[in-house]
């Protein structure tokens, strides 16, 4: 892994940084065309403060840390990599993210949220994102759009930003 890429993503903005969690903590994933994923592990859950801007950021690099190619985590981060543009929510069951992730959210005026999900050399992908609290514990990030979508070139460096917006 870069260490452009571990920069890139870790360091989105010169803001101060709070941990949420190091530890890992289970994912899940839901795309446009209806398919799910629920073998996503992540770790070290950080968010930045930048005036009325947070940005999560998400370390799912532990999924390719694997001998085993064909293990739910790796295919499911693979597939991530893959279909990253047609993510629409992300689910964290993590109480302790969550509790976090509101109170940050409560002390700032007009927050608005991003999140940064780092591939390592399978790349980097921001969103924006809409928390909502989920009745059985945790929370839930629906994407309302694609920020920055940086797939790694062939030598593993980023192809550019693009900026789209979902319908």
């Amino acid at each position: 892994m870069s260490y452009s890429w571990r920069r890139r993503c870790a360091a989105i903005s010169g803001a101060m940084r709070h941990s949420l969690r190091k530890t890992a903590s289970h994912l899940h994933l839901g795309y446009s065309h209806g398919d799910a994923s629920d073998g996503l592990m992540g770790r070290r859950f950080e968010l930045e403060v930048e005036g009325s801007l947070l940005t999560l950021s998400i370390d799912l690099t532990i999924n390719f840390h694997t001998r085993d190619k064909s293990a739910g985590s790796y295919l499911d981060a693979a597939a991530l990599a893959r279909n990253h543009r047609q993510l629409r929510h992300l689910q964290c069951g993590d109480n302790l993210v969550r509790t976090r992730l509101i109170r940050a959210w409560e002390s700032v005026p007009a927050p608005r949220l991003r999140m940064a999900l780092d591939l390592g050399s399978r790349g980097c992908f921001v969103y924006a994102v809409q928390p909502h609290s989920l009745l059985m514990g945790g929370i839930q990030l629906d994407i309302t759009a694609v920020l920055e979508d940086e797939p790694p070139d062939e030598g593993g460096a980023a192809s550019g930003a693009q900026r789209t917006e979902h319908a």
